[in-house]
């Protein structure tokens, strides 16, 4: 299983989880269409684009026998507090996004979509994690946004981050909250 694994994502983070439980998987991120249209429910959101990005990485290796054996893993993780927190334009919206959590919780979703090489056959789920805040102050707020951690991260932060100390508690997987809840699928990479 550890080297029949393609990651269509460039986080270093999903690598270092599938790194973690023994994965060493083809790194090959994919340029998928994300928009977002109608108003799908946060799970929905995240399977369809973890799917999206796993069928383009499958158009792109499809017919090539290299890959015979090989599935496919792609994910994509979301912050919801009320609507969907993107990654920060700038130092205004990463506050407007900590303050939102302050003292209260946000989910993380996580979508993820396998897709078995040979069959074509997918299978696409998803996992939240309810994140619980402490109530830090407006000066822990701005001494955060003074450092360069939150604005490459979906909603602002990283929990394995310097953002950390802010946690309370967590309901469910932290693993998901760093990018790829592995758990939920472990069984499907032996499956296949």
């Amino acid at each position: 299983m550890s080297d029949k694994v393609i990651l269509a994502s460039a986080s270093p983070r999903r690598l270092e989880i599938m790194n973690k439980h023994g994965v060493n998987p083809l790194v090959m991120p994919t340029d998928a269409d994300e928009t977002i249209s109608g108003s799908p429910s946060m799970t929905e959101v995240v399977e369809d684009l973890s799917h999206r990005k796993a069928l383009a990485c499958y158009e792109e290796v499809k017919g090539n026998p290299e890959y015979t054996g090989y599935v496919i893993v792609a994910a994509d993780t979301i912050v919801y507090k009320n609507s969907i927190m993107g990654k920060p334009l700038d130092s205004t919206d990463a506050r407007r996004m900590l303050e939102s959590y302050r003292g209260t919780y946000h989910y993380v979703v996580t979508g993820i979509t396998i897709i078995d090489f040979d069959s074509g056959r997918h299978e696409t789920l998803s996992d939240v994690t309810k994140v619980w805040c402490k109530d830090f102050s407006d000066e822990d707020i701005e001494d955060y946004i003074s450092r360069e951690e939150p604005y490459d991260k979906a909603g602002a932060y990283a929990i394995q981050g310097y953002f950390g100390k802010y946690i309370d508690h967590i309901e469910g997987d932290y693993e998901n909250v760093v990018g790829l809840p592995f758990y939920r699928i472990e069984k499907i990479l032996e499956k296949y």
